[in-house]
């Protein structure tokens, strides 16, 4: 076993790897180490897998500070649409050291009780007034260190020369930190994370708090609404609410937030499906390209239908571009070409040695199942029907030269019929098998 923390920067992704018991041991050594470059770039590596495990993590003013706002941060290789409103971890982490530096330690040992933990006496409330405390003074301190960027100052702390888009991100983190609170209880309200559908509940808190933000900064009501799409497994689905929803705001003011978040909505929507022709060289997986675009669709739908309140051209047109890019993914990655390599798999079959073609296989053919949800929308239910018909005709044809004739081997029969199961579903897989069955025994 690793005692020594440092020795453990060495093994980067392969902590990935280890059990859970284990992981949660490794935590907590690199958490002894401290806030130094080499522990944030390991955290970066397993950050996937933290989220997963969600092991105990130290308390400390940076994890704090960043509490209002973690949900716009995006998980590498996360299976989740990214926040509406991303933000760059590097961002943060060259911001807090100034945060620190102009809060003082006097000020933050003042609010120590905000951290909670073993060592502290503090109760619940005192905890919690303290942690807003600590908020209000690092919303002051960033609105400060943003407004001396414009001067020139910290331009290299922060990277501002290479990235002046950063100086919109740190604009962004000052103005969550003025609603720290009321992201609290919004985060009590869309628990857990992610949401996978609005309930009434969900609707009236977002509404509530909502209105409270809308009062006292509505200046950041756009901000504490993304941060209520984050913790959405789909973004997209607060849109359609949010224009029956009432935060207190002027017609007009309500139409421009909902017009904006629309945008906000599209542009992702967009970029998600950019994805779709860089992923497309080398070996396709179909599954992973049916689920996207399974997803796509879904997004597409309540998007569309959000905005028959507010008919927008531009965003129709950007809508119908995107539908064309989904169904030009289903055809190319899902439809083409899978019949006649899901009956190449069955039928030269090495039991025992074709584990990792099979899985293949079994992926594509759930793959053709899984479209078919979304063919008509797509305008693909005719190419679909034609695939699934020919692929369970081929299949059918192999089940029963092995089953009911006695060529080959009867396992390559058994694996067709469960490649048809997973294609046209388990009512077919029967009918075809008592079909074949009676005909052997005639």
């Amino acid at each position: 076993m690793i005692t020594d923390p440092k020795a453990l920067l060495s093994l980067g992704t392969k902590l990935l790897d280890i059990d859970e018991a284990r992981f949660r041991q490794v935590v907590d050594l690199l958490q002894q180490i401290g806030d130094h470059p080499e522990v944030q770039h390991t955290f970066s590596l397993i950050r996937p897998r933290l989220a997963e495990v969600r092991p105990k993590r130290r308390a400390t003013f940076k994890r704090l500070f960043c509490e209002p706002f973690e949900d716009l941060f995006q998980l590498p290789g996360g299976n989740q649409p990214a926040p509406l409103n991303k933000l760059d971890r590097g961002v943060v982490n060259a911001l807090w050291p100034l945060v620190e530096g102009q809060i003082g330690k006097e000020r933050l040992r003042g609010v120590d009780a905000a951290l909670g933990g073993p060592g502290n006496a503090a109760g619940g409330a005192q905890q919690a007034e303290k942690a807003r405390a600590f908020w209000s003074m690092a919303a002051a301190a960033v609105a400060d260190i943003r407004e001396q960027t414009e001067t020139g100052r910290f331009a290299d702390e922060l990277g501002l020369r290479l990235n002046p888009d950063r100086a919109r991100t740190i604009e962004d983190i000052a103005r969550i930190l003025t609603i720290a609170q009321p992201v609290a209880e919004l985060k009590a309200v869309l628990s857990p994370k992610p949401v996978q559908k609005l309930h009434k509940d969900h609707l009236d808190g977002i509404q509530a708090i909502g209105r409270q933000v809308a009062r006292g900064r509505p200046e950041a009501l756009k901000l504490f609404i993304l941060l209520a799409a984050a913790r959405l497994s789909d973004p997209s689905i607060l849109l359609g609410s949010l224009w029956d929803m009432d935060l207190g705001q002027k017609s007009s003011d309500r139409a421009a937030l909902f017009l904006d978040l629309s945008g906000t909505v599209v542009a992702q929507i967009e970029e998600r499906s950019r994805g779709v022709g860089s992923a497309s060289g080398g070996t396709v997986d179909r599954m992973a390209a049916a689920t996207l675009a399974v997803d796509l669709v879904a997004s597409l739908e309540a998007t569309r239908n959000a905005m028959e309140h507010s008919r927008n051209k531009d965003f129709d047109q950007r809508l119908k571009t995107i539908r064309n890019s989904v169904h030009e993914l289903v055809r190319t990655q899902v439809l083409d070409g899978a019949d006649a390599e899901i009956l190449s798999a069955v039928e030269t079959l090495v039991p025992g040695t074709d584990t990792a073609r099979m899985a293949q296989a079994e992926n594509q053919a759930r793959a053709l199942r899984k479209c078919s949800t979304i063919a008509d929308t797509l305008g693909l239910r005719g190419e679909l029907k034609s695939v699934t018909q020919q692929a369970t005709a081929s299949l059918t044809g192999t089940a029963r030269q092995s089953l009911a004739d006695g060529v080959g081997d009867a396992r390559t029969g058994y694996t067709a019929i469960r490649m048809i199961e997973l294609i046209a579903g388990p009512a077919e897989a029967n009918q075809i098998m008592d079909d074949i069955l009676r005909g052997g025994r005639r």
